[in-house]
């Protein structure tokens, strides 16, 4: 079952969108209009401690290198459309009623109390200029809580379905938390579709107490049209699991960060990530896992691809502390450059403050190799066939670790699609 919140009487309230302070201060006044139906869940003073804090804060990674076509100093906010709550978001509530999943304007006023540590938890998102962006005009989103001991068998979804609106696009700016429990357990499946060309700028903050396990997933399936920008970032306690899986397929523009705080004693986080570029897509990608307590363990795999004029950056993050003895990390990116005119970037990086640690990184960023499409096509295989067949096996390891069979064929089925839709392979 879904929920999502009404649109009376906030439907009537809203107007265009830009970054300043009296559009955040109009923003403020419309929440307060709207009142129980706004999607709102952030106080006035933390709007604007935040909206202050994007202002003051640089634009995050490097400066754009001669070739690429966006600079976020130079994004353009023409034709947007803000509302206190867009009906944008359906979050589907789980069968087993001691866990809570709806919008999070509704839980704000509602959820049950629990013991998180707040300030840790939002921590990572204060250096970033656009998750405080986000944080500011928050207008939906959604809360999920799963309580001590509880497994869920079935995944949450929440589904972003923005809808193609004339003359304007949607701003949109989504807040999810998800709190788990001591032992708790629960997958979460976050869906991106429509039509829409909507601006996405949105935070993901997960709580997982000691022992718990949170097998997170976003499908990315966006209109070519979309830019989306998300941070998501997990708090684990000690013994507690989390589990990310990143398939960015959609959007014009796509930026992601996806971040881990080993917060516990033993904690352990795997991040599974891919993106494919075709035609004029640009992805820039952010993993990031911080180990902050001893015997911690986190794998990353990152694979990414590119045709036509596609583009993509890849940033990667080990940072373990200086009293994080123990800790074994590993980093493998490997991208596929599929046309000539494609361009992929891989950035990995390791920052390491302890001894007896075992870190370990490694990136490549190539075209298919020639001994392997002759193999497949010495077994009877055309050519076109062949470049397929292997570009799809590329991105096996990043969809393998995905929580259920229905969610890989979902992604390899987009990325096959992807494959025919592209004008440029050149192999």
């Amino acid at each position: 079952m879904f929920k999502s919140a009404t649109r009376q009487p906030a439907e009537r309230l809203g107007g265009p969108f830009a970054p300043t302070s009296e559009r955040l201060e109009a923003a403020i006044e419309q929440i307060a209009l709207a009142g129980d139906e706004s999607g709102s869940a952030v106080s006035p003073a933390a709007r604007r401690a935040a909206f202050a804090q994007y202002e003051a804060l640089p634009i995050p990674g490097t400066r754009p290198a001669r070739g690429w076509r966006h600079d976020y100093a130079k994004l353009s906010f023409a034709g947007l459309q803000w509302e206190p709550n867009p009906e944008v978001l359906r979050v589907a509530a789980p069968r087993d009623e001691r866990a809570l999943a709806e919008p999070l304007g509704g839980a704000k006023r509602t959820r049950p109390e629990v013991d998180v540590p707040w300030s840790r938890m939002f921590e990572p998102f204060a250096a970033d200029k656009f998750a405080q962006l986000a944080i500011a005009f928050q207008n939906c989103g959604a809360y999920i809580y799963v309580p001590e001991g509880v497994v869920l068998e079935e995944p949450i979804q929440l589904v972003f379905s923005s809808p193609q609106i004339e003359p304007y696009a949607q701003a949109l700016f989504p807040q999810i938390v998800v709190v788990l429990g001591k032992g708790a357990r629960a997958t979460v499946l976050e869906r991106h579709l429509g039509e829409g060309q909507p601006f996405l700028c949105g935070i993901v903050a997960a709580h997982l107490a000691d022992g718990a396990n949170l097998e997170y997933g976003v499908v990315q399936n966006a209109s070519e049209e979309a830019r989306l920008f998300v941070y998501r970032n997990a708090l684990c306690q000690k013994g507690a699991t989390i589990r990310w899986h990143l398939a960015e397929l959609g959007g014009m523009l796509a930026r992601s960060v996806v971040a881990a705080t080993l917060d516990g004693h033993g904690a352990h986080a795997q991040t599974a990530a891919l993106f494919f570029n075709t035609r004029l897509q640009h992805a820039d990608l952010t993993t990031t896992t911080d180990h902050a307590a001893g015997a911690t363990s986190s794998q990353t795999i990152v694979r990414s691809a590119a045709t036509d004029r596609g583009q993509g950056r890849y940033f990667g993050n080990i940072v373990i502390r200086k009293d994080a003895h123990g800790a074994d990390a590993s980093l493998r990116d490997d991208a596929l450059l599929l046309s000539r005119h494609a361009r992929i970037e891989s950035v990995p990086a390791l920052e390491i403050g302890a001894n007896d640690v075992k870190a370990f990184h490694g990136a490549t960023v190539g075209s298919l190799d020639d001994e392997t499409l002759f193999y497949v096509q010495s077994r009877g295989i055309s050519r076109s066939e062949a470049i397929r067949m292997v570009a799809l096996a590329f991105f096996e390891p990043a969809i393998t670790p995905l929580p259920n069979e229905h969610l890989r064929d979902e992604v390899r089925s987009a990325l096959d699609r992807k494959l025919d839709e592209a004008t440029e392979i050149d192999a």
